[in-house]
């Protein structure tokens, strides 16, 4: 990945997102970021900075670096910034002089309180920001960030959605697999370490944390949610649900698959079983019907949430989908249901370029059936941009 290109494409949309907004200027302020870094810094920055920083864009386009002495060449060298300026002992004085040069109505500064991608200022910076900026008049003008950093996140690139589309293939591809090496006998723990293999002999990771990626959940024993992979096996009878995601070269992909263990003398699953994997499949075209830029999250989420009830299941209890891109959970807006936890997220509209997942279930008798795919938001609605699976997988007793 050429991070490069992919922090200057940033920085552009950053300029137009600011001038969108009406926005003066966005102010990122950081120290020791290979300790602590701010998750909004991948997007503008190819480096990592030392000493306390104040990483600048402004609406009009101007960039500006305020760094130590020591990491003045590395931001040199990155040709991000147009205007790099250094100190030695105190950053105060020349951030104040910036500012005031600039003079913004508004200095977005990297907090939020729903988005954890948006909530990169620590504590601790936030009291040496106030601190320096508290005989100034820009103490009062300090305002959230979030809007900014979550239409920077949500925008995909032309060079972020090729990332993630390879993403997505190497996932199936590996999902393939699975398919193949599945069959009574075998347990969690040996389909989750064929999954590892694949993505060793590719020099690629996981999505999340590889201890609980993929999570594989066989029969109704299974604990459903973030769980790690057991030594249960896996018998005729059971359904076998997997969550899985890889990271191509900084981008990720989040896709779950499903399967039914026939039982001797079975060509399908049960009834019932078909029945709840067709609500889920229907559910989730609702919400992909209703999903399109402008709309609050909290409304896509309650399209689909209503037509799986309506089909005699209970709601589910997470978000039908959130955003993926750097991290596998992205930030920006969420479809999900206004509850305290998710905070403004479900409130924030969708925008065009954005990437999302759709994804819920429930519990049955044979095992938890899940589902999730992904979606890219177009000016006219969503397409799928990984093959939803809207048929059960079966696997043969013998």
């Amino acid at each position: 990945m050429d991070t490069n290109m992919l922090a200057r494409e940033k920085i552009e949309q950053a300029t137009g997102i600011l001038k969108e907004r009406n926005l003066d200027c966005w102010l990122t302020f950081v120290r020791e970021t290979t300790a602590q870094s701010d998750p909004a810094l991948q997007l503008i920055a190819d480096f990592d900075l030392t000493w306390p920083s104040a990483l600048i864009i402004t609406r009009k386009g101007e960039t500006i670096a305020i760094v130590g002495r020591y990491d003045a060449d590395v931001v040199r060298e990155s040709g991000l910034y147009t205007t790099l300026l250094t100190y030695d002992e105190d950053i105060s004085e020349t951030l104040v002089a910036t500012l005031s040069r600039l003079n913004p109505h508004q200095v977005a500064i990297n907090f939020s309180l729903g988005d954890v991608t948006a909530d990169g200022l620590t504590h601790g910076m936030f009291l040496q920001l106030a601190e320096t900026l508290a005989p100034t008049p820009y103490i009062d003008r300090l305002i959230s960030s979030g809007p900014i950093i979550s239409s920077l996140r949500a925008r995909k690139t032309a060079s972020e959605l090729q990332l993630m589309r390879k993403a997505i293939a190497i996932t199936e591809e590996i999902y393939a697999k699975v398919g193949t090496f599945l069959q009574p006998g075998r347990t969690e723990r040996q389909i989750a370490g064929l999954m590892h293999d694949e993505l060793k002999r590719r020099g690629l990771s996981t999505a999340w944390p590889g201890k609980h990626c993929p999570i594989v959940q066989a029969g109704p024993e299974a604990c459903i949610g973030h769980s790690s992979p057991t030594d249960r096996i896996i018998r005729p009878g059971m359904l076998v649900h997997i969550d899985f995601g890889v990271s191509y070269q900084g981008y990720c992909s989040d896709m779950q698959r499903m399967w039914y263990m026939l039982e001797p003398g079975e060509n399908q699953a049960p009834e019932p079983l078909r029945h709840a994997f067709q609500a889920a499949v229907t559910a989730i075209e609702t919400g992909k019907a209703a999903l399109r830029p402008g709309v609050p999250g909290y409304e896509v989420d309650a399209a689909a949430r209503a037509t799986l009830v309506s089909a005699g299941y209970p709601e589910y209890k997470h978000a039908l989908g959130h955003t993926v891109g750097r991290y596998v959970h992205d930030g920006g807006p969420l479809l999900g249901p206004r509850w305290p936890r998710y905070g403004e997220t479900p409130e924030q509209r969708v925008e065009a370029d954005s990437v999302f997942t759709l994804e819920l279930g429930m519990m049955t008798g044979r095992g938890y059936i899940g589902l999730e795919d992904e979606v890219l938001v177009t000016p006219r609605g969503a397409e799928w941009i990984s093959p939803f699976q809207r048929e059960l997988r079966y696997v043969s007793a013998g």
